[in-house]
């Protein structure tokens, strides 16, 4: 904690002074630095990646306000929290693409990579009540969880 601020204290730091002729320096963005940009980031991560990090601490029904659809509505929170107790998502994972289908939904795709293998697959994401949602039927349960 006390790295971060630092490096952020440093950064303000750097951009904000002046140098010889007067200019701040300005610094180029991160690449995948997306910190209140969009409904899709969360802590500086994307909305799967951020559900894995709850997944690694066992936080199993904070993970399940980042869900919607039939498997949720079926099953209920505390189902829904039991059952994610007992599936492995720490498979490598990043986003590759991002597809908005209005202001409010998106299809997402991500590639993982399971023993060695590389694959893509794509979730659909929306925003319902001001946060943003993993879409969850079976199909999407399998695609997550289940390891080919």
């Amino acid at each position: 904690m006390v790295k971060i601020f630092l490096s952020i204290l440093f950064s303000i730091l750097l951009v904000l002074t002046p140098i010889g002729n007067g200019k701040a320096i300005h610094l180029p963005e991160q690449p995948n630095f997306c910190l209140f940009k969009n409904p899709l980031c969360f802590y500086n991560m994307d909305v799967l990646r951020y559900l894995q990090l709850l997944h690694q601490k066992q936080e199993y029904r904070q993970m399940t306000t980042f869900f919607y659809g039939p498997m949720k509505q079926t099953l209920g929170e505390k189902k829904l929290a039991a059952a994610l107790e007992n599936q492995d998502f720490g498979y490598a994972l990043k986003r590759v693409g991002i597809k908005e289908v209005d202001a409010k939904n998106w299809s997402l795709t991500y590639q993982r990579t399971i023993l060695g293998t590389q694959e893509n697959f794509k979730i659909e994401a929306a925003l319902v009540n001001d946060t943003c949602r993993v879409y969850l039927d079976e199909k999407k349960w399998a695609q997550l969880f289940n390891r080919q």
